[in-house]
């Protein structure tokens, strides 16, 4: 069989800009030491919606409209970050694409061979995304049959998941005049650097890029001797592939990661630990291996943010596991290492938050050179508490959801993606690997893992 053959036909582009002018009093925001410490890149997503009801198209133009209204709202992603703490709100505007599908929608996602669909042609023009240091680029993607796909890139330097998934409901809602929804979480644009205020250039945070520089006085770490060796080199192939969680097997894995550490599992836990366990068990090499996982970092301070700060009010933690642990003792691992959170939070909100922040990079750094830069995962849920699923542009909520781009390379190695099963009449959760492809052979073969997760992309 042939995969699908569809063409995405470009019919517009133009920079939208906020409907009101931003006052010059702020023009200039300052970013929380979070935003300081992430070097800009791009983090890519589409949502599909099924085709308004009734005989009206999706209108263009009001989207449009609305969408220049959300920006007076969320004024700052119209501007570009300027200097090492500082946003430029001057209304340079986001670029905004429409384009034609000539297939209808059903025809792309329940295509059977949905793993060679070029979702690329779906994303906005990227090259001048980071060079223009703007914020947020959309293109819309309309359906023969009506139906439509909304993707973007975001620069991942002040929107975090929850940030972006803030800034869509808030347009998708002055699309649908449900203005209610829109007020109950207003943007917040300077939560984030009131809680965790930035440093000065000369104490920059280190980035990943400097990372192997990075030790204690006088250490003599195999961080140290192996420095030279920092830039692993991996040459087999990345592939993706997802596979769908319904909610009786949900719960029944949640049952199964209980002990006596962990009394009641999340469904985010139990998913996360099955995957863990058996991507470890397709490996031939026994030992330990490492999943960073982020952790949003709103509910943990002290007072807690309001649920519309925006940022990347996130921090990575770190869980260690034997390659051959049950998925209780993975689970396990999961919860402590994310327990410990809560005192990062704190210590970000006070005066040595670059101590800490370098104490937990030194920890990461002196893990991955252990490891080889291998056996290190790494997991991400775009799932209901980030609020994706609850944008509705007047059509229902999204039927699928796609969180890359084609551009599968080793940055995304070992990675995994969680988001809501919309397809499913349950509350399912649908898995992204990205995985060399003998590993994903392996659980493609592997009767125990195929008896809670389906074969979808």
């Amino acid at each position: 069989m042939e995969a699908p053959k569809f063409e995405v036909k470009v019919i517009s582009s133009e920079t939208i800009k906020p409907s009101s002018p931003t006052p010059s009093h702020l023009q200039k925001l300052t970013i929380s030491f979070l935003d300081q410490k992430y070097a800009p890149h791009l983090a890519p997503g589409i949502l599909f919606f099924s085709a308004p009801d009734g005989a009206s198209p999706l209108d263009i133009t009001h989207l449009k409209t609305c969408l220049s209204e959300t920006l007076t709202h969320f004024y700052p992603l119209a501007g570009q970050y300027q200097t090492w703490g500082t946003l430029l709100c001057n209304d340079y505007g986001v670029p905004f694409t429409v384009a034609r599908v000539n297939c209808s929608l059903s025809s792309v996602i329940d295509s059977p061979l949905l793993s060679r669909v070029d979702f690329l042609s779906f994303y906005p023009p990227k090259d001048d995304i980071l060079p223009s240091r703007i914020h947020i680029a959309i293109q819309v993607n309309v359906f023969s049959c009506g139906g439509f796909a909304v993707a973007r890139y975001y620069t991942h330097k002040v929107m975090d998941g929850i940030s972006s998934a803030l800034f869509f409901r808030h347009w998708s809602a002055f699309v649908t005049n449900r203005y209610e929804v829109a007020a109950q979480a207003e943007p917040d644009f300077n939560a984030g650097a009131a809680a965790f205020p930035p440093v000065p250039d000369e104490g920059s945070p280190v980035t990943m890029a400097a990372a192997p520089a990075l030790k204690e006085e006088g250490e003599t770490t195999k961080g140290e001797k192996n420095n030279s060796s920092w830039n692993f080199t991996f040459e087999k192939t990345i592939v993706v592939r997802s596979f769908v969680f319904k909610d009786e097997a949900i719960n029944i894995l949640k049952a199964k990661s209980i002990s006596d550490k962990v009394t009641y599992t999340s469904r985010f836990e139990a998913v996360t630990g099955f995957l863990w366990k058996h991507i470890l068990l397709a490996s031939p090499e026994e030992g330990h291996s490492m999943l960073k996982i982020p952790v949003n970092l709103r509910p943990k301070t002290n007072p807690p943010l309001p649920s519309g700060s925006m940022g990347n009010l996130f921090e990575f933690t770190y869980a260690r596991a034997h390659n051959r642990a049950e998925l209780r003792d993975m689970v396990s691992e999961i919860r402590e290492s994310t327990s410990k959170m809560n005192n990062v939070a704190k210590e970000y909100q006070g005066e040595k938050r670059l101590e800490e922040h370098n104490r937990l990079l030194r920890q990461f750094i002196n893990t991955v050179i252990e490891c080889k830069g291998k056996d290190i995962y790494f997991v991400n849920s775009l799932c209901k508490s980030t609020g994706f699923g609850d944008i509705d542009f007047g059509s229902g909520k999204p039927v699928w959801m796609v969180p890359f781009d084609d551009a599968v390379n080793h940055n995304r190695r070992n990675g995994i993606i969680l988001t809501d099963s919309t397809n499913s009449n349950d509350d399912g959760i649908e898995a992204w690997l990205f995985l060399e492809e003998d590993t994903i052979r392996s659980l493609e073969s592997n009767l125990e893992f195929l008896g809670f997760a389906s074969p979808k992309f």
